[in-house]
C-alpha cells in the first residue's frame, strides 16, 4: 500500500520530534563550578613585600581576573594554581582578612593577616646577658652598643662588655668576628686581637670596619678578613692632634665614614668632632670645649658628643648627649642645631620646641630623616629635615622588652638604618638584644 505524501510527511515529523526529545532528555545537566575555599595562609604576619602563600581550592589560574586583597588593599599576585596562590603584601595593608576573588563577584574570605606597619618592633637576635654564638634569640650579648652593615648584608655589632665584635648574617646567625673576650690592646686576626670596651662602629666602601675602642682611647681597623690594626691613638687618653699613635682621644664613642673615606670621631670627653684621613692624620673638625654654641669649626661647642651619621649630601649629624640636642655639621664645618634646646625632656615638636633626654645613637634614612636613641626616655625619636620631632618607637619613660606596635626598650644606645630594606636596627643595650623596627 502506498502512503499518501501528507501521511509520509507527518510520520517523518513524528520520528524527528521523537529523536530530538530523546536527545534532549539524555543531555547531562552542566556541572556547577566548585566553591572556592581558603584553608590556610603562610606566613600569617609580616611587613610590606612579604610573600604569602594562600592554600585552598578552585582559585583559578587566570591572572587577568584573579585578585587578592589584604584587609581590602589589593596585592600583587605572583603565581597561581587551582590550589595555591603566592601574593605580595601591599604597603599600608593593616590587620584584616585575606580575600581571593576568582572573577567579579566570585570571591572567598580567608584568615586574618597581621600587618607589621610603621614602627612595628620585633626582636632580631639576642635575649639575655651573656656570651653565646647562635641563631636568633639563642645568641647572647653583653651590652651591645652599635652596628653597621657590609655589602653582603651582614651586620656587625660592638659587643661592649664581651670586648668583641660580633657578626650577624641576614638569617640571624650570630658568630664572633674579632676579639678574645678579655679586655686588652692587641692587634691580630680574629680572636687573637683584643679590645677594651669597643663602642662605636663604622664601615667604608671596601667593607673595612672601624672601631671606637673606648677605653683604649684609639681607633682600630678590621679588614674583611678579620685582621685588626690600630690607625690612631695608643691606649693613653688625652687631646692631641697628630698622626697615628701620636694622636690622643678622650673616649672615641661615635664614628662615621664619609664618601671620601675620612673617619669622623665623636670624642666624648674632649667635646670635639675629630677627623682622621686615610694616612692616619688626626685633626679637630669642630668643637673646642664644653658648651652649647653654634658656629664654624672650633668656634662651635658641644657637650659630650656621642653618635655620628652622614646624610647623602655629606652633612654630619651629631647626637650631642648632654646638650640634649641634635646638631648638624656641614662639609665646611658649620655647626647648627637641628632640634633640642639644651634642656632634658620628652616633648615632640619642631626645632627648639622639642626636647630629648640624652640622645646617644643616631642614623639617617634614605629620605634624609634622622633617627636617634633617646636613652633616658627609652625611645627612638624621628627628626625630619625640617626639624619636626616625633616619637617613632618605644613608650616614653617605660623600660621593657615588649615587641609590637607599643614596643618598649631598655636604654637603646645604637641605631642603624638599613635603607635597602626599610628597617631600623636598634642596639637595645640593657635588654642585650638587637631589635628591628619597620619604616614606611
Amino acid at each position: 500500500m502506498k502512503l499518501k505524501p501528507f501521511v509520509m510527511a507527518a510520520l517523518c515529523s513524528s520520528i524527528i520530534f521523537s529523536s530530538c526529545k530523546k536527545d534532549k532528555d539524555t543531555t547531562p545537566a552542566p556541572t556547577p563550578d566548585p566553591a572556592q575555599t581558603i584553608t590556610s595562609i603562610s606566613p600569617t604576619s609580616g611587613p610590606k613585600n612579604t610573600v604569602v602563600t594562600i592554600t585552598g581550592t578552585n582559585f583559578g589560574v587566570n591572572l587577568a581576573t584573579l585578585k587578592v586583597y589584604f584587609n581590602g588593599v589589593q596585592a600583587t599576585v605572583q603565581t597561581a594554581t587551582n590550589t595555591s596562590i603566592t601574593a605580595v603584601v601591599p604597603a599600608g595593608a593593616g590587620i584584616g582578612i585575606v580575600k581571593v576573588e576568582k572573577s567579579p563577584g566570585v570571591q572567598v574570605n580567608g584568615p586574618t593577616f597581621t600587618y607589621f606597619g610603621n614602627g612595628y618592633t620585633t626582636t632580631f637576635v639576642g635575649n639575655s646577658q651573656g656570651y653565646a654564638d647562635g641563631t636568633g634569640t639563642s645568641a647572647q650579648f653583653n651590652f651591645p652598643t652599635s652596628m653597621v652593615k657590609d655589602g653582603a648584608g651582614n651586620f656587625f655589632v660592638a659587643d661592649r662588655d664581651n670586648h668583641r665584635i660580633r657578626k650577624i648574617t641576614p638569617a640571624g646567625v650570630v658568630t664572633t668576628f674579632a676579639g678574645s673576650g678579655t679586655a686588652g690592646f692587641t692587634n691580630g686576626t680574629g680572636a687573637a686581637a683584643s679590645f677594651n670596651q669597643p663602642y662605636a662602629l663604622a664601615i667604608d666602601a671596601s667593607n673595612n670596619l672601624y672601631v671606637g675602642d673606648r677605653l683604649n682611647y684609639s681607633i682600630r681597623k678590621i679588614t674583611a678578613a678579620g685582621i685588626v690594626t690600630t690607625i690612631a691613638g695608643n691606649g693613653v687618653s688625652g687631646m692631641v692632634d697628630a698622626t697615628g699613635s701620636a694622636a690622643r682621644f678622650g673616649e672615641p664613642i661615635g664614628l662615621a665614614v664619609d664618601a671620601a673615606g675620612n673617619i669622623f670621631v665623636g670624642d666624648y670627653f674632649n667635646n670635639r668632632i675629630r677627623k682622621i684621613t686615610a694616612a692616619g692624620v688626626v685633626t679637630t673638625f669642630a668643637g673646642s670645649s664644653s658648651g652649647f654654641v653654634d658656629g664654624t669649626g672650633t668656634a662651635a661647642a658641644f657637650n659630650n658628643p656621642f653618635g655620628l651619621a652622614f646624610d647623602a649630601a655629606g652633612n654630619l649629624y651629631v647626637a650631642d648627649s648632654h646638650n640634649f640636642a641634635i646638631r648638624k655639621v656641614t662639609t665646611a664645618g658649620v655647626v647648627t642645631t637641628l632640634a633640642g634646646n639644651g634642656s632634658a625632656g620628652s616633648a615632640n615638636g619642631t626645632g627648639s620646641a622639642a626636647t630629648f633626654s640624652r640622645p646617644i645613637g643616631i642614623t639617617v634614612d634614605a629620605n634624609g630623616n634622622v633617627y636617634e636613641c633617646d636613652l633616658d626616655n627609652h625611645t627612638i625619636r624621628k627628626i625630619t629635615a625640617a626639624g619636626v620631632v616625633t616619637t617613632f618607637a618605644g613608650t616614653t619613660g617605660v623600660r621593657g622588652a615588649t615587641d609590637g606596635v607599643t614596643a618598649t626598650f631598655d636604654n637603646p644606645v645604637g641605631v642603624f638604618s638599613d635603607n635597602s630594606n626599610s628597617v631600623l636596627y636598634v642596639a637595645d643595650f640593657a635588654n642585650n638584644r638587637i631589635r628591628k623596627i619597620i619604616i614606611e
